[in-house]
Order: structure tokens, then C-alpha cells, then sequence
């Protein structure tokens, strides 16, 4: 498994509910030093970790697709006879291409899979000025891969749609256990509570949140990640919700399920540009299994996730995104059933036993049907 996120709590899990299948000898290679949402992250190996690490350097170090290694890759490539080597990797990132050339000198019996988010057709084309050097590593991915794993139903139509004619298989991330322990606290002994957690940019919504806001009178609003502050701030100001919304700035991930027992109903409100569409929506999810109820914006993957178990407006609609918040204000009822699907949606799709269970078994299939 190559992984430039395995510093990471969340991966750590990922990896040890793998390790734990008894097939599976898992190898983990990653960056020692990695930097996540603008969040500096140094590798430690954890006392229950089953698995084998193996540590690596990388330059751009917060970049996902432009992100290499200068050192690390090749060695455990000689160590070990690997039957399957999975990147978590967009399949046009330059780690992917290393991997790949990599392999084919230390590891050339090894199929290689690599996994994707990518929800938007695009023919050959990447949003960036390297996108010609994008276009050849991802064509000569689709030709040395085995088969690829896709977060979502979006991604794979999307690989469907460029010819990948290999297996694929849908198997989303997991989230921590943490989002699983604890239950969403409704009580009213606090004003009634809107969240929102993540990216304070543009295509996240931000703005269409504050404006609902606007109709939904003695509310407040709990706004938690880190981005254009100010620029909201003064939006609010302009709306006159200054004083009912609380600004939090990104806090590390074991701070989060207390966060959202905070929060009454948990909005996802982003929309769709020209060059982005949400790929997954995982404070959604997190939301859901710490029992909150989820607005979700009907675009990208956000309708998806939610499967049935949240509310959806469509993009961009202020009024039916207020008409939403205050439905499920009044009705303490709805909040409760909404509360309960989305805690079982979590539980029955996004554990990391889930998705090792599913990967392992992607794996061992294709290594059955191997010629």
C-alpha cells in the first residue's frame, strides 16, 4: 500500500483493520513527514500497528497530484515478492508514475491498482499547466494496472467513460471509530445549532449557508475549518447574522465528534463549478455516524453518500436549503429519524472494516482469476 496520508490516525486504522484479515501480509509505505489541509503530520509507528511500514521522502510535501518521493520507493520494492501493489493515488500523479516505473524493475510480477475520486469527465485534460504530463500518466496507468478501486459510483463512470476496461471496483474510504462512539446531542438546552466542517472556500457553499441562515430567526451557526475568514465574516455582517455565527478555525480530527454532539442538524452545502464537484463529502459522514442529521447540496457525490439517510436541496437554492433548516427545527421528531438512518447509513458503508473487507476480498479475486 502506498499511501502519502499513512501518518495519519485515520490511515493508521485503515491499515490495521487490513492487517488484521489473515490473508493479507500488508506492507505500508508513505512519506515520514506530511503536510494535510495545511496540517503538518510526522509518521509514527503506533503500538498495534500489524502491519510493515516502510518510511519515505517526499517534495511537495501538500500537494496531492504534483507529490513524489526522492527516496524510499525502491527499497521495499527489492524486499518483499508483493502479489498486489495499491496506490492511493489519482492515477495520474506523479507518485503513481514512480510507483509504476518502479515496479516494473523490482516488482514485475505484482499487479498494480490505484484508486480515485475523480467524479469529472474530463478527455485527457487536468486542471493544471502540467496537464499534457498529467494525460501521459494516466494513459500509462490504464495500461499497467490491473484493475483500479473508486471512492465512488461518479468515479467509476468516469474511468467507464475514458475506455478502462479492467475490473473496478466501488469501495468508499472508512472513518474512524471515534465518529461511532459517541451519539448526537438534540438537546434544547442550548439555541438550535447549524454546522458546517471543512474548507471556508467558494465551490464549499459557505455563502449559501449564511444566507439561509438569515431565515431562520435565533438560530445560530457553527462554522469549523479554516480558508477566506474574512471574507465571510463580512458576508455575515451584511446579512446581519454577525452575532449568531461562532468561527472556528481547522482542529485536529480527534476534536471533531465532540464538535458535532454541539450541532443540531450538520449542512453540506456545496456546489458544482466549472473544474470541481464534491467527491465524497466526509464530514457528512462523520456527521452521520455521530448521529446528527445531514442538508446535503443535491450535486457531486453528496446524494450518493447520504443514500436516502439526509435531506437534499439543489444547488445553490438559499430558500429550500432555510425551508430544510427550519423543517427539522420545528420537528424534533424528523431530527430523531434522520438522526437514526444516517447512523446506520455510516455503520453500513463507511467503517474501515468495511472497506478492508471489500478491498482484500477486490484483491483475492483478482489474483484467483489471474491467467
Amino acid at each position: 500500500m502506498i499511501d502519502k496520508t499513512a501518518g495519519l490516525a485515520s490511515s493508521h486504522e485503515r491499515h490495521r483493520e487490513m492487517a488484521k484479515i489473515s490473508s493479507i501480509e500488508l506492507h505500508v509505505l508513505g512519506p515520514r513527514r506530511w503536510i494535510e489541509n495545511g496540517r503538518a503530520v510526522e509518521w509514527r509507528i503506533q503500538p498495534d500497528a500489524a502491519y510493515a511500514a516502510h518510511f519515505g521522502r517526499v517534495f511537495f510535501k501538500d500537494y496531492y497530484a504534483r507529490a513524489g518521493y526522492y527516496s524510499g520507493l525502491c527499497h521495499p520494492l527489492r524486499a518483499a515478492n508483493f502479489d498486489i501493489i495499491q496506490l492511493l493515488e489519482e492515477p495520474w500523479s506523479i507518485s503513481a508514475m514512480q510507483a509504476v516505473a518502479a515496479a516494473s524493475i523490482f516488482a514485475p510480477r505484482a499487479k498494480i491498482l490505484f484508486y480515485t475520486w475523480e467524479n469529472i469527465y474530463r478527455p485527457w485534460t487536468y486542471p493544471a499547466r502540467a496537464s499534457a504530463l498529467y494525460a501521459f500518466i494516466d494513459k500509462t496507468l490504464h495500461r499497467r494496472s490491473a484493475a483500479a478501486v473508486c471512492a465512488t459510483d461518479g468515479a467509476r463512470d468516469v474511468l467507464l467513460r475514458k475506455g478502462y476496461a479492467k475490473p473496478i471496483a466501488v469501495i468508499p474510504y472508512g472513518i474512524p471509530a471515534i465518529f461511532f462512539e459517541h451519539s448526537g446531542d438534540l438537546s434544547e438546552s442550548r439555541p438550535f445549532t447549524v454546522g458546517y466542517i471543512g474548507r471556508l472556500l467558494p465551490m464549499k457553499g459557505v455563502d449559501i449557508l449564511l444566507q439561509a441562515m438569515r431565515e431562520i430567526d435565533g438560530a445560530r451557526l457553527r462554522l469549523i475549518g479554516g480558508g477566506d475568514i474574512e471574507q465571510y465574516r463580512n458576508l455575515a455582517c451584511e446579512l446581519g447574522i454577525r452575532d449568531r455565527v461562532e468561527w472556528i478555525g481547522s482542529l485536529p480530527e480527534e476534536s471533531i465528534p465532540a464538535e458535532l454532539r454541539r450541532m443540531d442538524v450538520f449542512v453540506l452545502p456545496s456546489r458544482r463549478t466549472e473544474g470541481w464537484m464534491e467527491q465524497l463529502g466526509r464530514a457528512a459522514i462523520e456527521a452521520m455516524a455521530a448521529g446528527v442529521p445531514v442538508i446535503g447540496a443535491n450535486t457531486g457525490a453528496i446524494p450518493e453518500v447520504l443514500g436516502g439517510a439526509g435531506l437534499l436541496f439543489e444547488d445553490g437554492d438559499v430558500r429550500g436549503l432555510a425551508e430544510r433548516i427550519a423543517k427539522l427545527r420545528s420537528r424534533p421528531d424528523e431530527r430523531a429519524r434522520w438522526s437514526e438512518a444516517g447512523g446506520l447509513r455510516a455503520q453500513s458503508r463507511f467503517t474501515w472494516p468495511r472497506f478492508a473487507a471489500e478491498i482484500c476480498e477486490f484483491y483475492q479475486s483478482l489474483l484467483r482469476n489471474a491467467p
